[in-house]
């Protein structure tokens, strides 16, 4: 089975998409990876970094498994890196 190398194409999500039809992601961490890029209060920059971190995790090879951060966990990821809102 070929792999997507995403340095060479597309763009994130583009190459979140490959690696899924490339049966590199399962139905259901597809469906958390989805849930997690439409929940509501995550800016674009944000969503971009969630599948570009998605990408890399699932391009490392010393990772036997994909773990998907669910909402709660990526609101608590973001919050360490968002500046306060006033």
């Amino acid at each position: 089975m070929q792999t997507v190398n995403s340095q060479h194409i597309g763009s994130s999500f583009t190459n979140l998409l490959l690696h899924y039809m490339d049966g590199q992601i399962t139905d259901r961490s597809w469906d958390k990876i989805m849930k997690t890029v439409d929940q509501e209060g995550l800016t674009r920059k944000e969503r971009m970094a969630f599948a570009r971190f998605m990408n890399e995790r699932i391009e490392d090879p010393s990772s036997d498994s994909l773990h998907v951060p669910g909402p709660a966990e990526l609101e608590e990821l973001l919050s360490e890196i968002r500046e306060p809102r006033n």
